[in-house]
């Protein structure tokens, strides 16, 4: 509504005031307009009227809707309904009749949205219900049009209005909010989005809002678009809304920590030469010694702290004697032990704190750089007493009764380390060893280890390969791996399969693919054939065992051994084979990445090997990364004054992925052999968002597809958007079995990618056919 309408001024949308007000006096006289207000859904009529004309004037502009308004005569006679198309201008005047006399016209409004509005008069099942009386006074009016001059001028002004209207049309029709029919069709072949067989307007228009507004993507505006405004319980309000997607998106941000691991290799005599005065300048620049103050070279603030960290470390933490000298850490490692020392002294602990190890000069990829330690186990009892004094200490002011408000007890059997005391102090791996010692660190190492060689000569060959180092919790497995066989027990019985074979892992499984390796002409007796035929089992076992073992580190996988005659008392042929599938699906289902079986003829039986790493020659799940999965580097150390790039490094890697690699030694030098390990546990890996739905919200496919080219369109540079999670547990691929496959385009997609780019020559407004598209 215009500011004239609500101060209760003249509308003049229409032209016709114009007209009137330049007539001269003389004319004017003859030719009155004035304004029947509707209250109450009735306009009153004056009984004294001179050649008069009802009108109903709209109050306010029109989108993409059309008002039909109903008048009922004075004496009950419903008239014709008058309808405001879509896009009619404020101010905007049509006919009722010319009474006959004075009295109130009944009249109610109704409002007709898209696509019924396009009709030119809208049917009585679309109009819905009258608007209330107060709304309906808002929108329209009533107008009384008296002399014959001033119905010839309301003629002459009727085209104009009719071009007022077709103008905000054709401008409005630029905007894919307010386009429709052909218009939308013009705009999708700008945008290279074409309108699908059979597609009405409202999804077509979702689709193009996609690509017809400038976004910035950042994470603020990623969720905007996703949900819109509202909090996280409420419905979707942002572009998916207009897809019929009622729930809302969750994007995950935090991160799946990464864990380090390096080892020093010598490559040649000259590589342990430059070794021995590596740990010589890392003793006295790099690393803090606890026996000597801090070197009154280094910066105030800095001496500061690293002094103050010594001290604590020197009078609160004893050190064992021996020929190994426990002593050097890295700086930042003794800044989070001492904060450590002090919050367990005021949580009123007075027990011994024991530091085993520090830098070694030996081979130790966990002590060898200074970069981790190894304590003394506090115990039960001293855990659960600090656990007991944490509120206590939390109620103070001072820096260590902040840091106590964010403790987080938790129980001996889930935490023996006392993960919850050390995290928060700054020690991002704090990973148990044996009952009496676990190992820290400032850095995330999370005791993963690199096993093989210290020293390589020139031309040599050596296999490298990374575990966690032992830890009593998980049975020498890795962490994952063993999270998914205690996963695997309650599925099963879940499920009715009964309970799992007991499995067979570490040099139990060793021992056994190694049998089967020394056989390899062995291959699955007749009646695993149906296993075989549904990749559920290898047919030549020994060269998959092979790849297992030159590829796979063994604490990743686990052996689920089914002897003979438990597979026969499962059926035979398909039945076999579906029992069997049952199975896998349901290990998959427990956490494990990959499943594959081999046979054991020594032992006459089918070892079901589950890894949380993807298994040599077996497909990947479709867009889900393993759980566990390492990348290998390596450097020279020190840094090379020359181009490492043309004279290469001393190390070179034969495979950069799996926990066991080759590597050679090209020339002397000492290498730095990086290996950096994933551990996903649902969150997101680095520079990667991970999209999620809350709850039981379920995508059909063209659902799924819409959210897909949202992100497709507002993913950031150097970043990667993961819905693994939103396709896993949240769309039906299978909903609509009619809509046929996807587009040849897409195959390598699990969704329909709307946008298309023109190919060269092919025209610009060129529309894929029907078979193009499905």
């Amino acid at each position: 509504m215009s500011a004239s309408a609500a101060e209760g001024g003249p509308l003049t949308g229409s032209g016709l005031e114009t007209v009137l007000a330049a007539l001269p006096p003389v004319y004017a006289a003859g030719a009155r307009l004035r304004a029947l207000p509707l209250s109450g859904g009735r306009i009153s009529v004056p009984g004294e009227m001179r050649e008069p004309l009802l009108l109903v004037r709209l109050r306010e502009p029109l989108a993409d809707q059309a008002v039909v308004v109903r008048c009922a005569a004075p004496d009950g006679v419903g008239l014709p309904p008058v309808v405001f198309a879509p896009f009619s201008a404020q101010g905007t005047l049509l006919p009722v009749l010319p009474p006959a006399a004075g009295g109130e016209f009944t009249v109610d409004v109704h409002v007709v949205p898209a696509p019924h509005c396009h009709e030119e008069v809208p049917a009585e099942s679309v109009r819905g219900p009258a608007l209330p009386a107060d709304r309906a006074a808002e929108l329209v009016e009533g107008a009384l049009l008296e002399g014959v001059l001033a119905r010839l001028a309301y003629l002459a002004t009727l085209e104009k209005q009719r071009v007022i209207r077709q103008a905000r049309e054709i401008a409005a029709c630029r905007h894919a909010d307010l386009a429709f029919l052909g218009a939308l069709d013009s705009l999708g072949r700008d945008l290279g989005v074409y309108r699908l067989p059979d597609e009405d307007d409202a999804p077509y228009r979702s689709r193009l809002k996609i690509f017809t507004s400038w976004r910035l993507p950042t994470p603020d505006r990623l969720k905007n678009v996703l949900n819109g405004p509202g909090p996280d319980e409420a419905g979707n309000a942002g572009l998916p809304a207009g897809f019929g997607i009622d729930g809302r998106f969750r994007l995950v941000e935090q991160q799946n920590p990464l864990a380090l691991s390096t080892l020093l290799v010598a490559v040649g005599p000259r590589g342990a030469v430059i070794r021995s005065r590596l740990h010589e300048l890392l003793r006295s620049l790099y690393l803090l010694n606890l026996d000597q103050p801090v070197p009154a070279s280094a910066p105030p603030e800095q001496r500061r702290r690293l002094e103050e960290a010594r001290q604590v470390l020197t009078s609160e933490v004893s050190r064992p004697a021996g020929p190994t000298e426990v002593r050097h850490l890295a700086p930042s490692l003794a800044i989070c032990l001492a904060r450590l020392v002090r919050l367990i002294r005021a949580l009123s602990d007075t027990g011994p704190i024991t530091l085993l190890r520090a830098h070694v000069e030996e081979s130790d990829p966990l002590h060898e750089l200074g970069l981790g330690a190894t304590l003394g186990q506090f115990g039960q009892q001293r855990l659960a007493a600090m656990a007991a004094a944490v509120d206590q200490l939390a109620h103070g002011s001072s820096e260590l009764a902040a840091l106590a408000r964010t403790l987080v007890p938790r129980p001996f059997a889930e935490d023996p380390a006392g993960r919850w005391l050390a995290e928060p102090c700054g020690l991002r791996t704090v990973h148990p060893l044996t009952a009496e010692t676990f190992f820290v660190s400032s850095l995330p190492m999370r005791g993963m280890a690199i096993g093989g060689p210290d020293a390589l000569a020139s031309g040599k060959r050596a296999v490298f390969q990374v575990r966690n180092s032992a830890d009593s919790s998980t049975r020498g497995l890795h962490e994952l791996a063993a999270e998914a066989a205690r996963g695997a027990a309650q599925r099963f019985a879940q499920q009715g399969l009964g309970q799992p074979p007991t499995p067979v892992t570490g040099d139990g499984l060793d021992a056994a693919l190694r049998s089967v390796l020394g056989r390899p002409a062995v291959t699955p007796p007749q009646p695993l054939a149906p296993l075989v035929e549904g990749g559920l089992l290898s047919l030549t076992g020994a060269a998959f065992v092979q790849q297992v073992l030159d590829i796979v580190v063994l604490d990743q996988v686990v052996a689920y051994p089914f002897t003979l005659s438990e597979l026969a008392a499962l059926g035979s042929g398909d039945a076999l084979r579906g029992a069997v599938a049952a199975r896998v699906q349901a290990l998959l289902d427990s956490g494990y990445y990959s499943v594959f079986g081999v046979f054991d003829d020594v032992g006459q039986r089918v070892l079901m090997l589950a890894a949380v790493s993807l298994l040599p020659g077996r497909p990947p799940k479709q867009g889900e990364a393993p759980p566990v999965e390492f990348q290998w580097l390596t450097t020279e150390v020190p840094r090379p004054l020359t181009d490492p790039a043309t004279e290469g490094l001393p190390l070179s890697l034969l495979n950069s992925a799996g926990g066991r690699i080759q590597a050679s030694g090209e020339r002397e030098g000492l290498a730095l052999l990086v290996c950096l390990g994933h551990a996903r546990r649902g969150l997101a890996d680095p520079y990667e968002v991970r999209v999620e739905m809350p709850g039981d919200a379920r995508l059909d496919r063209e659902q799924y597809s819409y959210v897909m080219n949202i992100l497709e369109t507002l993913c950031p540079l150097g970043i990667e958007i993961d819905t693994t999670e939103l396709r896993r547990r949240h769309v039906d691929f299978d909903a609509d079995e009619e809509a046929g496959p996807f587009p040849v385009q897409d195959a390598s997609r699990t969704y329909r990618r709307y946008r298309r780019r023109r190919p060269l020559g092919g025209g610009a407004g060129r529309n894929p056919s029907a078979e193009e598209e499905s």
